[in-house]
């Protein structure tokens, strides 16, 4: 039996690999007075993350084809953080017994001069994320602080890095992207890369070396475009279910339909038992593999913002420790001056696609939930807007109750989305008011990278929004789909929660 490499089993296991921008010094100062220029304005104050998502995971000797018109691939040499144990909230003291240990990262990007708004198209192409094929266990690795990574083109060394010039390292990078995000066993931290590294073209043999932790090598090809054949309709698929932890155990769950006035909403499990809702423990209704957002998608909510609608879909990715069930609890730090929801419709993707027509987009659905994602404006920076500290926060984003089957719904792009908290409506908007339609958000995907079943779309909210704070309710509705109700705690009630017996 074949041992699965290293990035396998990060796909086996929908482990998430974040990474940093701008985390040495080097690069800092090479960047000099730049870094005050518009649109950043200041140096970043908090780690700049981004996630490379699953069809990015790539083995030792992979080729790695270039992305359709581009010449060259910037070698983004790093060392991964192989997380061992759930991380939260560490300290530098802490920190070490998270770590299960190394592995050799060429974080590959297309390019690019900006790192204004998070870069997809150029970081996250298929197989841009090439890792070596065994960790190196941490208690075999003495000083991972003082390890070099030597980047050789064709047999010639082009450029070394020294991890004693991180800016923050390995205990301060997790000790700070640990506060407000969880890393889960088996998720990998990215030390950072250089910025304008390395580049590589197609015929090149690229090795990354590593004294003590070894080496992975691979090759440049040329570009080759895939396509996703044109599918037909496939049966129709009109249920509507959720997911629960009851009793120990995941269940699915549908709704009870009772249509007697004020009847407490119920649900059913496959034996035909029946629970209230709030008698259950309620999960996203899928587990996602990567979860896609969209920022201004609404003409309206850009112009709260004061922004114009972008010219392009305006995409980030998110983490999963981000999503919470129906009735969760999401927390505002106590230091927030401005926390808003964002009612959104999300769209889940059902088969591998890539280089989808718009006529064939709507194949490639599997069906719709509802999110609310979370922003607290206060820790936006000018930095890889919108950035993770921001939209990536444990449990900030509400997902479910019900992932309703894509026939089920009748007009996906002419649905009634609504908030209200404590009751009062204070958002009200229609998807037929988004920048780019479903079908769009689709195309412009599946042209950069492969989706994959049981990704995410999140596809962005309309104005209205408003502050809230703890204690309040909030509830968001898009019509045809159901509402998802949640609730604000402080900082108190969130790390330490009241049990009741």
């Amino acid at each position: 039996m074949t041992t699965p490499t290293f990035s396998q089993a990060l796909t086996s296991s929908r482990a998430t690999v974040y990474g940093v921008i701008l985390n040495d010094h080097d690069s800092l100062s090479r960047m000099g007075a730049s870094l005050s220029d518009a649109p950043y304005k200041g140096a970043p104050k908090a780690p700049v993350l981004y996630i490379k998502p699953a069809n990015t995971f790539n083995s030792d000797q992979a080729v790695v084809n270039l992305p359709k018109a581009a010449t060259a691939l910037e070698i983004g040499a790093t060392i991964g953080i192989v997380i061992g144990a759930t991380a939260a909230r560490l300290n530098l003291d802490s920190a070490a017994a998270a770590i299960a240990g190394y592995v050799i990262v060429a974080d590959l990007s297309l390019p690019h001069s900006s790192y204004y708004r998070p870069a997809i198209r150029e970081k996250c192409f298929d197989g841009a994320c090439v890792i070596s094929d065994q960790m190196i266990a941490a208690e075999a690795v003495a000083k991972p602080g003082s390890l070099e990574i030597a980047t050789l083109i064709n047999d010639r060394e082009v450029e070394r890095r020294k991890l004693s010039d991180l800016v923050r390292d390995i205990p301060g990078l997790l000790r700070d992207v640990s506060e407000f995000m969880t890393l889960r066993r088996g998720d990998v931290l990215l030390v950072g890369v250089k910025w304008q590294a390395a580049q590589a073209s197609a015929g090149d043999q690229v090795t990354l070396h590593v004294a003590g932790l070894g080496q992975v090598s691979f090759s440049i090809g040329a570009a080759v475009t895939s396509e996703s054949p044109s599918v037909a309709a496939t049966k129709k698929r009109k249920r509507t279910f959720g997911r629960i932890f009851f009793n120990g155990a995941i269940h699915e769950v549908e709704p009870v339909v009772d249509e007697t006035p004020n009847t407490p909403a119920r649900i059913r499990l496959a034996d035909g038992k029946v629970l209230l809702h709030s008698e259950a423990q309620w999960l996203p209704p899928i587990e996602p593999c990567s979860i896609f957002a969209l920022g201004l998608n609404y003409a309206d909510h850009a112009r709260e913002l004061a922004f114009k609608a972008p010219e392009q879909p305006l995409v980030f990715l998110k983490g999963p420790t981000a999503l919470t069930g129906h009735l969760g609890r999401s927390h505002r730090p106590a230091d927030a001056t401005y926390m808003h929801y964002e009612c959104e419709l999300a769209v889940v993707i059902g088969k591998h696609a890539r280089n989808v027509s718009r006529e064939d987009a709507y194949h490639y659905v599997a069906g719709y939930t509802v999110a609310n994602d979370y922003a607290i404006r206060d820790y936006l920076e000018n930095y890889y807007r919108p950035n993770l500290r921001v939209k990536n926060r444990d449990a900030c984003t509400p997902l479910g109750p019900w992932l309703v089957e894509a026939d089920a719904v009748a007009d996906p792009m002419n649905l009634v989305l609504t908030t209200s908290v404590n009751g009062k409506e204070t958002q009200r908007g229609n998807t037929a008011d988004m920048v780019f339609d479903i079908p769009a958000l689709i195309v412009y995907l599946s042209s950069i990278m492969t989706l994959s079943p049981g990704d995410i779309i999140l596809t962005g909210t309309p104005e209205g929004l408003a502050d809230v704070v703890a204690g309040d309710c909030v509830v968001t509705t898009i019509e045809d789909i159901g509402s998802l109700t949640n609730t604000i705690v402080s900082d108190e009630d969130y790390f330490h929660p009241t049990v009741v017996a």
